[in-house]
This record gives C-alpha cells, structure tokens and sequence, in this order.
C-alpha cells in the first residue's frame, strides 16, 4: 500500500509468459513480462506497468527473482514500494487518470529512462 497525497494507492506484481512443449516434451517458456498493477482505493482505473523481455531486456525467468527487471546497468526490484512510487509519479505525470473507468497500460521500459529512476542505479565504478 503507499499513501500519496491522502490517496491510497494498491499494487501487485505479476508474471506473464509463453509456453509450449519442444519434441522431447520439455517445457520451453519464452516472451516473459513483469506486470505492475496499480489502483487507487475507490476509483474505477487501472495502471498496468508492463516490462517485457527482449534483446538486452531481462526479467524474472526462473534465474532472476520475481519481480526484477534489467537492462544494461539498469536494475529494478519492482517489489520495492519506492520503485512502485516512482511508477506511480511518473505514469500520473505523464496523465494518468485512475479515477477513469479501465485499464491504462504503459511500457516500463520508457519510465526507466526518466529522472526519477536515477536514484535506483548503481554508483559507477
């Protein structure tokens, strides 16, 4: 739970995937995605915060935890509650309306890029 301006706002986490079976019956899963679920208490709206893997995008996949979310240098705990804030502060910076009935869906990958998510990378060496 985090209370933002007397508003309280709840989130979850999530694992999306692809599977199928390869010829000898093995499980291959493949295009995982990390979801952030945010709502506001009261209101209709819905934030999902989706991190997708791809070429130099990797996120929980049975090595890394649930939750994370990496790319380069770049690497997000997204069970964090700051993490989850700095989600919050940027997606309703960028206008969204929770009290808007639906679902809004925005690229994680974009947010990262801002200046609120400086303070989550790591020192140079």
């Amino acid at each position: 739970m985090l209370v933002v301006d007397q508003a309280t706002y709840r989130w979850t986490n999530s694992h999306s995937h692809h599977a199928e079976l390869a010829a000898d019956g093995t499980p291959l899963y493949h295009d995982c995605t990390e979801h952030v679920t945010i709502r506001r208490d009261g209101t209709p709206g819905r934030l999902d915060v989706v991190f997708a893997s791809g070429p130099g995008r990797l996120v929980s996949n049975g090595i890394l935890h649930t939750g994370a979310a990496v790319r380069g240098d770049d690497y997000l705990n997204l069970n964090r509650p700051g993490v989850v804030r700095a989600l919050l502060d940027e997606a309703l910076g960028r206008g969204w309306q929770p009290s808007a009935p639906g679902r809004a869906e925005l690229d994680g990958w974009t947010l990262i890029d801002t200046p609120r998510f400086h303070r989550f990378r790591p020192d140079p060496v």
